[in-house]
């Protein structure tokens, strides 16, 4: 396919308020054997790395042999790079372009490079299909976004919307664009592989009117999520952001004594609980379809391994169960699975009138939420005070509308990647469970805000991070009862 058709077809979306799915249909169907270099030239699901307005003027640059002071401030770059095109009518082909855009892309911190690769394309592309070309190399915002694409390589190959969206996630959207290219069937990678990490994204923070279902389970969180995955021979268990953890013996024994079939589990580890290790949700149920109360069902685990939830008819009224203060989770009982944490799946409440803790952030780590997606650096490493030193005591989320990345030092934009600081950065984090036990110390909670103004001493101690979320109150109403039975007891003793 001629690349002056595809760039056509990204003025039309652009153009249009809606439906945009359509025309990217009509290009695969044009297309049937380049899905994915429809797609990747389309959007930016995969990408390590995009050009900042800063790169495309240095290219200009090193194409033109201008200088600065040569180029007003105000010019656009991709304006301008695309004008310096000396071709009629573009000749060059979506795949030629689909190359050039992925080595331009791959060819880290070297703009002098990037201008070798991108100077043929100006004797073969015409100047407003160049401009095309150049968005999609920048960070700006395209016309296209995910749900666009997927919808369109639905309706072009016959397939449920939902079984694309799934099968993306999971394998990534160029894997699913080559089978669907090679006319073959997602339906057997609808489910993460057993053994193999998978990422927990957190459930959505929201208000109690944008919540969108109403039936719900509810669930007071008291540990640390992880997934546990049960094969023939073998126990792995990987913690949210797919890292795995040393499994203890006694959890081995524990899966065996419990007749745990194989699969793949959401589970909450809490240590100090009587079960220390309880299930949620079964992430791999035998129908695709099967809403969470029945996966519950189908885990087959013994009564006491389930973790408790209360059923409640309206999620609006979870409020008469919990209260304000306390942190909670509202399943969608009719919910499906996902694997992406959806607002439909499950939703997280009263977060932000959990009490706010200081402690220390000592790094980060890059996670892809979905294959596709670009790495974030959305967890970051907190640690707790220790004598005169700090103790790591594991992996927050942060609130979207934060950013530290002015703390970090200079690092690649890798998954996996874990960033150091340059600095002491101490945060206030809404603590939602914390404790201490066979795992080693664990959090679950959001940075809320940077604590400008605190120091190692107004950090939380490594002695209070088993009772930042423990309801001391609930559990020992009568202490004090107790005590003043005991004073009076005394003083008769004295007395006689």
């Amino acid at each position: 396919m001629n690349y002056r058709i595809f760039a056509e077809s990204m003025r039309v979306c652009k153009a249009m308020p809606k439906d945009k799915s359509k025309i990217i249909k009509n290009m695969l169907l044009m297309s049937p054997l380049s899905q994915w270099k429809v797609a990747y030239l389309s959007h930016a699901p995969s990408s390590t790395h995009r050009l900042s307005d800063e790169d495309l003027r240095e290219i200009f640059f090193h194409l033109t042999d201008l200088y600065p002071e040569e180029m007003p401030d105000f010019s656009n770059p991709i304006t301008m790079l695309a004008n310096l095109s000396r071709a009629n009518k573009t000749v060059a082909t979506i795949d030629r372009m689909f190359e050039a855009t992925r080595n331009v892309l791959e060819t880290m911190e070297c703009n002098e490079r990037r201008a070798i690769l991108i100077r043929p394309l100006f004797s073969r592309v015409a100047s407003q299909d160049m401009a095309v070309f150049f968005l999609r190399l920048s960070n700006h915002q395209g016309p296209i976004n995910r749900h666009d694409i997927t919808k369109a390589l639905a309706h072009a190959n016959g397939e449920l919307m939902r079984h694309v969206r799934k099968a993306s996630f999971l394998i990534g959207l160029e894997k699913v664009c080559d089978r669907l290219s090679r006319q073959e069937s997602i339906h057997d990678v609808l489910r993460p592989a057993i053994g193999m990490p998978i990422v927990i994204p957190s459930p959505t923070i929201v208000k109690i009117q944008d919540v969108p279902f109403g039936r719900s389970l509810l669930e007071i969180p008291e540990g640390e999520r992880m997934t546990l995955h049960v094969l023939k021979d073998d126990v792995r268990m990987f913690n949210a952001a797919g890292i795995v953890v040393d499994v203890e013996e006694s959890t081995y024994k524990l899966m065996e004594a419990a007749r745990i079939k194989e699969g793949i589990y959401l589970i909450e580890y809490a240590s100090g609980r009587d079960v220390e290790l309880m299930f949620l949700d079964l992430l791999t149920p035998s129908v695709e379809t099967m809403p969470f109360e029945k996966r519950r069902v189908e885990i087959g685990c013994p009564k006491w391994l389930l973790k408790p939830m209360k059923m409640i008819d309206e999620a609006a009224y979870y409020l008469e169960h919990v209260g304000t203060k306390q942190p909670t989770v509202l399943w969608n009982a009719n919910g499906i699975l996902t694997y992406e944490s959806s607002v439909y799946e499950s939703v997280l409440m009263n977060v932000h009138e959990t009490h706010k803790s200081v402690f220390k952030v000592v790094g980060g780590v890059y996670v892809k939420e979905t294959p596709q997606s670009r790495p974030k650096l959305s967890k970051w490493r907190v640690a707790v005070r220790d004598g005169d030193s700090f103790y790591e005591v594991g992996l927050v989320d942060i609130d979207p509308r934060l950013s530290l990345m002015r703390f970090v030092n200079p690092h690649k934009i890798v998954e996996g990647e874990e960033v150091s600081m340059n600095t002491s950065v101490f945060v206030n984090v809404h603590v939602i469970s914390s404790g201490w036990g066979d795992y080693g110390a664990y959090i679950q909670g959001v940075i809320e805000s940077v604590a400008s103004r605190a120091g190692r001493n107004d950090c939380v101690s490594i002695d209070e991070i088993e009772a930042l979320t423990k309801r001391w109150d609930d559990e020992y109403a009568d202490i004090d009862k107790d005590m003043d039975f005991v004073d009076s007891m005394g003083h008769e003793e004295g007395g006689n």
